[in-house]
C-alpha cells in the first residue's frame, strides 16, 4: 500500500515538472549575455565596432544581416545615427561598424531574430569620453540600413567611416527597433517550474509520513 502511494505521489511530481517543460521551451528566446562596449561602461578610446553576444545563435534570415538591426544613437538624448554600416551576424554575435561623434552618452538599440524564430529587442547605454583632439563624426539622421529586411544599402546622409563629414539629412519614416524586449522572462518560467517540483516533493513526503503513522486496518497481515 505504501509503495503504491509513494509511486502515485512521485508520478504527480513528474507530471508537474513535465507540464512546464513545453512552456519553458516556448519562451526560450535569445537574451543578451555580453556586449562590447558593456552596458554603462565608459569608453575612452575611439570606437569602430559595437558587438553584442547572445546565449544562442542569432538567425540571419536575409543572409546579409539586414533582418537584424543594431543602431548606435546619441550623444545624450540625440537621435543621430553613428553606425556606418549594416549589422553582421556570426553565430551568437551581432556586430555593426561605428564612428562616434562628440563625447557623451550613446544608446545601443538592437532587434534580432532569436534561435526560436521570435524577434527580441532592447537597448542599453554607454558613455564615450575620447581624448582631446579626437575627430568626431557627424553621423546621420537615419540608419544606413533599411529595417524591412530587404537589404542593407546605405542611404543618403549615411556616414562612410571615422571622421565622416556627411551632413545629416531629414529624418525618414524607416521603422526602428523598439526599446523593450518582447520575450517572456525565461528565469521566471524556470522559477515557477522549480516551485511546482518542490511542492510536489513536499506532497510525496507528506504522503509517506502519513502512511507510516496510519495504524494497520483490522485483519491486515504483516506482509500487507
Amino acid at each position: 500500500m505504501r509503495t503504491g502511494l509513494l509511486a502515485a505521489a512521485a508520478g504527480v511530481a513528474a507530471a508537474a515538472a513535465l507540464a512546464l517543460l513545453p512552456a519553458a521551451a516556448a519562451d526560450a528566446h535569445d537574451y543578451l549575455v555580453g556586449s562590447d562596449p558593456a552596458a554603462n561602461a565608459t569608453v575612452t578610446t575611439p570606437l569602430d565596432t559595437v558587438t553584442l553576444t547572445f546565449n544562442d545563435r542569432v538567425l540571419d534570415l536575409s543572409g546579409t544581416g539586414s533582418t537584424n538591426l543594431l543602431t548606435v544613437t546619441g550623444p545624450g538624448t540625440g537621435t543621430t545615427h553613428f553606425e556606418t554600416g549594416c549589422a553582421t551576424v556570426a553565430d551568437t554575435r551581432v556586430s555593426t561598424p561605428v564612428a562616434l561623434g562628440d563625447a557623451g552618452d550613446y544608446t545601443v538599440t538592437y532587434q534580432i531574430v532569436s534561435a526560436d524564430g521570435h524577434t527580441v529587442s532592447s537597448s542599453y547605454t554607454f558613455a564615450y569620453r575620447p581624448p582631446a583632439g579626437t575627430t568626431a563624426a557627424k553621423g546621420s539622421a537615419t540608419s544606413p540600413c533599411r529595417a524591412d529586411g530587404s537589404g542593407g544599402s546605405a542611404g543618403p546622409g549615411a556616414t562612410t567611416g571615422p571622421g565622416s563629414t556627411a551632413e545629416p539629412t531629414a529624418a525618414a519614416s524607416t521603422p526602428q527597433p523598439t526599446a523593450a524586449s518582447n520575450g517572456t522572462d525565461l528565469g521566471l518560467v524556470i522559477g515557477i517550474a522549480i516551485a511546482i517540483v518542490v511542492l510536489a516533493i513536499v506532497g510525496v513526503v507528506i504522503v509517506v509520513v502519513t502512511a507510516r503513522r496510519k495504524p494497520p486496518a483490522a485483519g491486515e497481515g504483516e506482509g500487507d
